[in-house]
């Protein structure tokens, strides 16, 4: 991370001509203070929905994802033994009609018997009447998938949100986010290329797109070239998450987690279908998954973890733009110490991975702590309504 100790606000990188895709406006984040960023905390209740214990046999949770059906608020999540990803994983759902009391979590996605191989929690979609759990399954396959790669991320269906379908093959790749709403009622799916096509260098983030609204079919790769993003092109980006926010003017901004300690963005002007060069911004993150969204008052949000360091996920921030371009306040969701109470391979402390939407009201927000356990937030939107930073 390019940081320098005493300064106040945050190292800008170079921009060579053009600026980025959007930025954080001058001293709205100070990484010198690794406390708080200069943030302040803003209200709000958070509901734990799952506690890892030692006697469950589970002790891994993460990749939480949100979403509404027929007016009940529901969140899926990975769960595994020990160890991230590992086989045996599955993925467990609970849901809530007021977002405070939480059903049981029930089983949404467990690998076949016979299968080695673990299930990652991909988010959740709706269509209609019917509700779309998605699930990435890593290692081994029961069948054949697009290009013979080892994961595949899977889609299964219920109209109740207790009785589901058989599951389906959606898109090779990696997938953590379910598809998002573009306009004209298209869909994005943002992933990883995975096998031996990632491993080569050849490739990183995965952007699909689909007109077809029920989230599980008519998917078609959008073109992006992240080799010639400067300074190091694909050697910047591992696991890049792709999140994606649009603008009034219908302009589609997908930022990408990479290792230079800010986020890099593209921009797509036809909908999703291709995609800019990604850029450096100066928005602090220190390599982890972030959500972004849109207020009901046409405010748009990032949530991430800015640092500073590479994986410091001690503070959990939100921050706002008017026009998708400037974010000039922020907020700590997160921000209190937290250890882990088990230890397992891939797993770090903090407050990480959030997943959030509006409902009644409010800023939803889910994520984990520590990779053990998950909670929600619940943030009323008259929260927001604050001055801006002096």
């Amino acid at each position: 991370m390019n940081l320098r100790a005493g300064i106040l606000i945050l190292s800008l990188p170079a921009i060579a001509s053009a600026a980025p895709p959007f930025r954080a406006a001058e001293g709205l984040f100070d990484l010198s203070n690794s406390k708080s960023s200069g943030l302040t905390a803003i209200a709000g209740e958070h509901k734990e929905i799952h506690h890892a214990t030692e006697e469950s046999g589970f002790r891994f949770a993460h990749h939480p994802g949100l979403i509404v059906f027929k007016d009940r608020l529901y969140c899926s999540w990975s769960n595994g033994r020990a160890h991230e990803d590992w086989p045996d994983q599955r993925v467990l759902y609970s849901s809530s009609s007021d977002g405070k009391t939480w059903s049981a979590s029930r089983i949404l996605a467990q690998p076949a018997e016979g299968v080695y191989g673990s299930c990652v929690a991909a988010g959740v979609h709706v269509h209609d009447d019917t509700l779309v759990g998605y699930f990435t399954l890593t290692h081994e396959y029961p069948t054949h998938n697009l290009h013979n790669e080892k994961n595949a991320v899977w889609a299964i269906t219920s109209r109740d949100g207790a009785n589901w379908s058989q599951p389906t093959m959606v898109a090779a790749g990696f997938y953590i986010e379910a598809p998002r709403l573009l306009s004209n009622g298209r869909l994005f799916l943002g992933g990883e290329h995975t096998g031996e096509i990632w491993k080569s260098y050849q490739a990183r983030m995965r952007l699909l797109y689909s007109d077809s609204a029920n989230g599980t079919d008519g998917w078609k790769q959008a073109a992006i070239d992240p080799t010639a993003a400067e300074p190091n092109g694909l050697k910047l980006f591992g696991y890049t998450e792709p999140c994606p926010f649009i603008r009034k003017d219908g302009t589609v901004v997908c930022p990408f987690r990479n290792q230079s300690g800010f986020l890099y963005a593209s921009v797509s002007r036809d909908n999703g279908k291709t995609w800019s060069v990604p850029e450096q911004t100066n928005f602090p993150d220190s390599m982890a998954r972030f959500n972004t969204g849109r207020l009901p008052d046409g405010r748009i949000y990032v949530i991430n973890n800015p640092g500073p360091g590479r994986m410091n996920r001690s503070l959990l921030t939100i921050a706002l733009s008017g026009d998708g371009i400037v974010f000039d306040r922020a907020w700590i969701i997160r921000g209190e110490p937290t250890t882990q109470r088990f230890k397992g391979k891939g797993k770090r402390d903090g407050w990480q991975y959030p997943s959030s939407l509006v409902w009644k009201d409010s800023l939803f927000v889910a994520y984990s702590v520590n990779k053990e356990d998950v909670t929600i937030a619940r943030i009323a939107l008259d929260s927001f309504d604050e001055p801006k930073k002096k």
